[in-house]
């Protein structure tokens, strides 16, 4: 059996090395997306003008006005003074083709005082002036810039791999023959010596060490990835975790769906109330509007701070009703869980604390790749000579 454990946990590093050094290096940065996008592009985040904040409808309002072809599905907008709108767009069908108008996605900051553009940037744009690089590694991180979703596919795939081989490795260091915690010991210590050591060293007892951190991020990349095809599934099968509203929107006959109606303005101030009938004291961070599934989705709070995630309401397009409800520390344990995993896996959940280990276990997850992949590397090199030797 553990002949069978040796060759899993060799081949799944193999074929996962390469995404899992990207996916940490990329993750690492990650963990402080909104900061470092901040300090690259302060001209973006700084809204000069002082008074009374525009409603959310009106900065739509203005930059449709402005752009007739793009349309804005998605905006954040800040409740800390100073601090710029976000608003993101994406083309317009062109009425004589049925086809988006040739326009690229186009992300806009707005002062929500005055309504003055103070900047715009092309999201997925590659890669490394100040206003893309941000977003081109988020973009990488997650599905790697490719086209449609083949790309979360694949990474959710290697997260997976990445779960199953976690508990392959530790497995491995379990010791064979008395006394166990003795041999054991052995294993979490980084002794040193040549390269080869050194390597199998920082290999072994890095991923012991942080066995505990790397596996809940693991966890939650498959969450990130594939949650309704793998993570809630899986889930379902301890705890109920209902369908999300895109899930249950997606499963309905297109004519059912019905028009877009309710305005933006109508759908934050149907937000508010709600939420000020649910108790949700924080104020409305984030706003979107499906086109595919003709809904309203309101996030309360800022960039994810919540340690047991953000709370959503969703609303349908035409008439406003309440679809759905994601509270936070709300609904079934499995429900719970799975709005865990986008604090976990973003170190949030722990605050600037969460943030800097993450940071770090981005880098450790790209040294264990590498490490992993060099004593594959000595092996293979070690196997060779030992047949070159008996076939002489």
């Amino acid at each position: 059996m553990r002949h069978l454990y040796v060759l899993l946990h060799r081949y799944i590093g193999l074929a996962t090395a390469l995404f899992l050094a990207l996916a940490g290096l990329t993750g690492s940065v990650l963990a402080f997306n909104h900061e470092i996008d901040e300090w690259l592009n302060p001209s973006f985040y700084e809204a000069p003008a002082q008074g009374p904040r525009q409603d959310p409808g009106n900065l739509v309002d203005k930059v449709q006005a402005e752009y007739p072809r793009l349309q804005v599905w998605y905006m954040e907008y800040p409740d800390e003074p100073g601090h710029s709108a976000l608003l993101a767009m994406v083309p317009r069908n062109d009425p004589a083709t049925d086809k988006p108008y040739a326009e690229k996605n186009t992300v806009f900051y707005l002062d929500p005082v005055s309504g003055q553009t103070l900047g715009q940037r092309y999201w997925g744009e590659c890669c490394f002036s100040r206003e893309n690089f941000m977003p081109f590694v988020l973009e990488l991180h997650y599905n790697l810039t490719l086209p449609g979703n083949w790309g979360l596919w694949l990474m959710g795939v290697v997260a997976i791999l990445w779960v199953l081989d976690c508990f392959i490795a530790l497995l491995l260091t379990l010791p064979r023959g008395r006394p166990f915690w003795r041999k054991w010991s052995t294993a979490w210590k980084i002794k040193g010596g040549h390269a080869y050591r050194l390597n199998m060293d920082i290999h072994r007892a890095g991923g012991l060490w942080l066995w505990l951190l790397l596996l809940p991020v693991a966890v939650s990349s498959v969450a990130m990835n594939l949650p309704s095809q793998v993570f809630k599934p899986a889930v379902s099968l301890f705890s109920p975790v209902e369908p999300s509203v895109y899930e249950a929107r997606g499963r309905l006959p297109r004519e059912e769906l019905g028009q877009t109606q309710l305005t933006w303005h109508q759908a934050h101030q149907l937000a508010q109330q709600e939420g000020q009938r649910l108790g949700l004291t924080a104020p409305i961070g984030e706003l979107y509007y499906s086109f595919e599934y003709n809904f309203y989705g309101a996030g309360f709070g800022q960039h994810d701070t919540d340690a047991q995630g953000k709370s959503w309401l969703f609303f349908h397009g035409t008439d406003g009703r309440l679809l759905g409800q994601e509270i936070a520390g709300q609904g079934t344990l499995g429900e719970r869980f799975y709005r865990l995993q986008l604090p976990i896996h973003g170190g949030r959940i722990l605050g600037t604390t969460g943030q800097v280990m993450i940071a770090v276990l981005g880098v450790v997850i790209a040294v264990l790749s590498v490490t992993g992949v060099y004593i594959w590397w000595r092996k293979l090199l070690a196997r060779r000579s030992g047949r070159a030797r008996r076939t002489a």
